[in-house]
């Protein structure tokens, strides 16, 4: 049976099924039943869908790009099986969606080399595959000594300088859920990112999604406080899942940028936080950067697919993903900020 579901009330009714298959096999927050939940949620224009092949035991998602193209919402792992798919049986899978779909284009992005998927799409019919940037991970140790050092190693003595006058002005504390929502619009509304329409209040839909998960207890908070005023200065987002601990947002009030709460979110606090969890890895979720390159020690290789008919749609993708890409690497290489290629765009 192939289920298409369009709506929270059709996902309630096949929570046990999306929920059996994840706690067998998931591989990211993205495809767990409180993240699709939390999509129809922060989705109120009915372009986010769910397909379940019951029989084959395959879970996807998808939301609308264009009126051509549909992208899958579970990046990095784009299908949740419960056994090892036939290639055979993941066409069959993949062409009901786009059939039902009807549509010209699927788009996978950013799917992880990794993935035991990886080359049963590769071989689809009517595939187009192009490379990414690499997700930084941090894996061995996680000790808060190990990192510590790795971090002065690469960064030198501004390490301990930007150390000492965060915790000297700012601390960090844990929050109860009905602050979630105020300290996220407070942080967001005072980054820089507002400046550009880069910050969750400008994208409403991303703002109830993450608020959603963090409220549901699919995501934590981790949230820093200005000592004299108590005001939140700055968050960062995390997931953990099945022993893979994913770093997936973090932000900070331009005004406190003097004072390093990101730096010391990342390469203080997620291992101050986290050192009584097992965990497999951690990662760091997205392109590398500067404040990544602290404590990195891997990275992950991720590919696009996109399956079409249409050269012309594969090449748009295909072309502005690229540059993209191109722009957030010079600019890493250069070592500026995400904050310095908006600057001048």
């Amino acid at each position: 049976m192939f289920t298409i579901i369009d709506s929270l009330n059709k996902l309630k009714r096949n929570r046990e099924f999306v929920d059996s298959l994840f706690n067998f096999n998931g591989k990211i927050f993205l495809q767990n039943y409180l993240s699709l939940e939390a999509k129809f949620r922060s989705n109120s224009n009915g372009s986010f869908i769910v397909f379940i092949d019951n029989d084959l035991n395959l879970i996807s998602a998808f939301e609308k790009k264009s009126e051509k193209v549909w992208l899958c919402s579970l990046a990095g792992y784009p299908i949740l099986a419960k056994n090892s798919v036939s290639t055979k049986d993941l066409e069959k899978f993949v062409k009901k969606i786009f059939n039902g779909l009807k549509i010209e284009a699927l788009y996978f992005p950013l799917v992880y080399r990794k993935n035991e998927m990886f080359l049963k799409l590769k071989s689809l019919p009517d595939i187009s595959i192009w490379s990414r940037l690499p997700s930084p991970v941090v894996q061995n140790s996680f000790s808060e000594a190990v990192i510590w050092d790795r971090v002065k190693e690469r960064y030198g003595s501004r390490a301990e300088r930007q150390k000492n006058k965060f915790e000297k002005y700012l601390y960090i504390r844990s929050v109860e859920m009905n602050e979630v929502e105020g300290i996220i619009r407070t942080v967001e509304n005072n980054s820089w990112k507002k400046l550009y329409g880069q910050d969750m209040i400008s994208r409403g839909d991303q703002y109830k999604y993450y608020v959603n998960i963090i409220k549901n207890g699919l995501a934590d908070i981790s949230v820093c406080f200005d000592k004299k005023t108590n005001q939140p200065v700055a968050f960062r987002i995390d997931s953990l899942n099945n022993g893979i601990l994913y770093t997936i947002k973090w932000s900070f009030d331009e005004n406190y940028k003097k004072y390093s709460p990101g730096f010391y979110l990342i390469t203080i606090d997620l291992f101050q936080k986290y050192s009584t969890v097992l965990l497999n890895y951690i990662d760091l979720y997205g392109s590398p950067d500067c404040l990544k390159n602290m404590i990195e020690t891997d990275r992950f290789q991720r590919c696009d697919f996109c399956l079409s008919q249409s050269n012309y749609l594969i090449n748009m993708i295909k072309k502005e993903r690229i540059n993209y890409d191109k722009k957030i690497y010079n600019n890493y290489i250069k070592q500026n900020s995400l904050k310095d290629l908006f600057i001048k765009q």
